[in-house]
């Protein structure tokens, strides 16, 4: 699975002391969104469970924030500059997690946070990495991409399963555009073993205790 991300022109401005003048030195922000492609259809499409509700990510230490974060090699916390998220990266990745599941035909309906609807169903993701490490002392990072999962049934809050999905990828070079690319790289891994993780769970899951199948 592979995803594509788009820069936008920030329409922030960037003003100087208390006088309001505009500093034209300074670089415009450059905001990217991490979209998904169609994926291929499987020749044979698993059935489909019932709802799933989606919930905003938590997030680790840092990183609820628009800002790109980055690990220096002295283990210090960091940002890039001039850049950032389209929106803070639980939403983001929530955005991202909803298409991925939605469009791999696991479950009837999936919704986020926001909807109104009782789900069947309760994903539940940690954001623990989504930064570029410079702490192994190569020129350019390391993308890594961690979140914490759990998967339950919303009726009776049955646990059917927890797990870590996660992704890496090395930036070709120690440029921003190629850091970007490796965390799409790196979110495309980590979300193919949620879909594979989630997979499974339903598969184990107890038919006698399993969530409607979605009217026909």
């Amino acid at each position: 699975m592979k995803l594509r991300l788009l820069p936008l022109a920030s329409s922030l401005l960037a003003l100087t002391g208390c006088s309001g003048v505009f500093d034209s030195t300074l670089p415009a922000p450059q905001a990217y969104i991490l979209r998904l492609p169609s994926p291929a259809q499987p020749a044979t499409a698993p059935a489909a469970a019932g709802s799933l509700l989606v919930q905003r990510p938590l997030a680790g230490p840092g990183l609820d924030s628009e800002r790109i974060a980055l690990l220096r090699s002295d283990r210090r916390f960091d940002f890039f500059a001039a850049s950032r998220w389209a929106a803070p990266a639980p939403d983001l990745l929530e955005s991202v997690l909803v298409d991925a599941v939605r469009e791999a035909g696991l479950f009837s309906s999936v919704f986020d946070d926001s909807a109104p609807y009782a789900p069947h169903y309760n994903l539940r993701v940690t954001l623990r990495r989504f930064e570029a490490d410079y702490t192994s002392g190569a020129r350019a990072p390391t993308v890594y991409v961690v979140l914490d999962c759990t998967l339950g049934r919303h009726r009776d809050r049955n646990l059917l399963a927890s797990f870590t999905a996660q992704g890496t990828a090395v930036a070709t070079e120690d440029r921003l555009s190629a850091v970007v690319a490796a965390f799409e790289t790196a979110t495309a891994g980590a979300v193919s073993e949620l879909e594979r993780a989630t997979t499974a769970a339903l598969a184990a899951e107890d038919p006698a205790t399993r969530a409607p199948a979605p009217a026909r």
